[in-house]
């Protein structure tokens, strides 16, 4: 391809001559160590011997790799030296980016963990290995604190990583949806007291009375149970999801013309509830020219827990 954008670097297309073979070895520890033709390997070796001996049998079938390579940090550690000239760096992991590339089903996936030095370098090399269509997301991890010696270094301080994620063919990937466990939700503030009447019945109160009359209490010492303990409105919350709500305003301009009718509809009669029915997709109810949201919607089953969840993102503020 004539004009194609690639990162380029003395001795890029210089063949590395490897003899792809895989040893496996007895052991008393396993059975299944000692067997060829088994789904479940730990292999101990050269990353590059190993993965030129699986391209053999098992190109185009794996179905998700990780893989966290040398940062180049500068610093020689005990087993191997992660000071290595920008071009050899290179070399190696094209070598290697290339026989996962192989591997990967149609539908795979390609995870990397990488650090922000290399980070520009490797995505220009996946983009040129895998496509840049095939480029997925850039996920970016909270990995470290600014505490301790790196907190006395001039500028920022570091502590963060990233996860870059790929597909062999994205027309193919099918991922799974990944929930992650969070807080309440402290917008949802409504509760709807009688939720098992028809709609045009509903009667709304706020979130606290609802508690109130739960624990019959007043409202000075629901407050005060909330704010001491508020894992006990959060466990309200949990086990009367179908009755308590917040309200959105839709962006109209995004929406389809029948849910900006319902709108204008809404705003017009301000004190009434109205549904719409949609086939195909969840049904909506409006007041006040806003939709009301239900916090059961939010619920998802995580460990089989059912918690407050929502989607994962592409930020993390986990360690």
């Amino acid at each position: 391809m004539a004009n194609k954008l690639e990162l380029t670097w003395y001795g890029k297309d210089e063949p590395i001559q490897v003899e792809p073979r895989l040893l496996i070895e007895n052991t008393s520890l396993s059975n299944t160590a000692s067997d060829p033709d088994t789904e479940n390997m730990l292999i101990h070796g050269d990353n590059l011997l190993a993965l030129k001996a699986l391209e053999q049998k098992y190109a185009g079938q794996v179905k998700c790799i990780y893989i966290d390579p040398p940062f180049n940090t500068g610093q020689a550690f005990e087993n191997y030296d992660d000071n290595l000239e920008m071009s050899i760096w290179l070399d190696l992991m094209r070598s290697r980016l290339q026989i996962l590339h192989n591997l990967l089903k149609d539908e795979g996936t390609l995870f990397v963990h990488i650090d922000d030095q290399n980070l520009p370098y490797i995505t220009v090399l996946l983009d040129e290995i895998f496509g840049k269509q095939n480029r997925l997301y850039l996920i970016t991890f909270k990995q470290g604190a600014a505490t301790g010696h790196k907190a006395i270094n001039p500028g920022c301080v570091t502590t963060t990583n990233f996860i870059l994620i790929y597909s062999k063919q994205k027309a193919s990937w099918n991922p799974h949806r990944v929930y992650t466990k969070r807080g309440r939700d402290d917008r949802y503030t409504k509760y709807v007291t009688n939720i098992d009447e028809p709609y045009d019945q509903w009667n709304v109160i706020p979130l606290i009375e609802a508690f109130v009359a739960a624990n019959d209490i007043n409202i000075a010492t629901a407050r005060k149970r909330v704010k001491d303990n508020p894992i006990l409105m959060e466990k309200f919350v949990l086990n009367n999801a179908a009755s308590v709500i917040r309200t959105a305003r839709p962006d109209v301009k995004s929406v389809g013309k029948e849910i900006q009718e319902f709108v204008r509809i809404s705003k017009a009669s301000p004190d009434k509830i109205l549904y719409l029915h949609r086939e195909g997709n969840p049904d909506m109810y409006f007041i006040n020219g806003e939709r009301i949201l239900f916090y059961k919607d939010k619920l998802k089953n995580i460990d089989g827990e059912l918690v407050s969840a929502e989607p994962l993102t592409t930020r993390s503020n986990n360690k």
